[in-house]
């Protein structure tokens, strides 16, 4: 009993292994098929269902499927938050970028807005997965609801906002120090994926339980309505 423990172990890590490397080849193939710069953001929204799943406990999700599903479903929504992030990240690099030739006082100026920006984006990206897949299926909400929820909840909790972040930054810049930058297409996108949908799961209600993002006609969130109280 006890010399099968440890080969448990290995084949349970070893499995592991082989979901992230699917999910992230998964990933990197529908976001290719949205061309990239369209595909990221519902390729993302996909990954994140799959790996929420994995954290609720659901080993056996059909990863090629439910992300496919994820794809097709949130792809307006989440084609156009990929495209309005890597629009703001290019706009704040060429910033910094061109900030470096002009005099110290507005340089320095310049480089703290940008600096507190790009602090901002990295704290929401990790969030918005997660509120897109609150959403009601007809809704329609907009960009501006969206990343104000998702960066009100990046707000409200700084620590897990770190602990996002440093998965997303840490992973592959401990790949690329260690002299292994050829995982990163393999695993690059896998685990971080896996350690931020655990941090939600274990921090935030899940989008199966929580109440849905709820939006009046013209797009301005609506007030939800309250359960009716129950009798003893």
């Amino acid at each position: 009993m006890t010399t099968l423990r440890p080969l448990a172990g290995l084949d349970a890590l070893a499995h592991r292994v082989v979901q992230l490397v699917w999910l992230n080849l998964w990933w990197s193939m529908l976001t290719l098929l949205g061309g990239i710069v369209l595909g990221i953001g519902p390729a993302s929204v996909g990954a994140h269902a799959v790996a929420s799943a994995w954290a609720r406990g659901d080993q056996d999700v059909d990863v090629p499927r439910t992300m496919w599903a994820h794809w097709r479903s949130h792809w307006g929504r989440s084609a156009g938050m990929g495209l309005l992030a890597i629009a703001l990240a290019t706009s704040l690099a060429v910033t910094w970028w061109m900030s470096r030739g002009v005099p110290p006082i507005p340089s320095a100026v310049t480089q703290g807005i940008v600096l507190l920006t790009a602090l901002l984006l990295a704290v929401t990206l990790p969030y918005l997965p997660w509120v897109l897949e609150q959403i009601e299926p007809g809704a329609r909400p907009r960009v501006s609801v969206i990343v104000a929820s998702a960066l009100a909840h990046a707000l409200s909790r700084p620590v897990l906002s770190i602990a996002l972040v440093a998965a997303w930054v840490g992973w592959p810049t401990l790949l690329i120090v260690s002299g292994w930058p050829g995982l990163l297409p393999v695993v690059g996108a896998g685990v971080p994926f896996a350690v931020s949908a655990w941090c939600l799961h274990r921090a935030l209600p899940h989008p199966s339980t929580a109440q849905p993002v709820s939006v009046s006609a013209d797009g301005s969130p609506a007030p939800r309505p309250h359960a009716p109280a129950t009798r003893p």
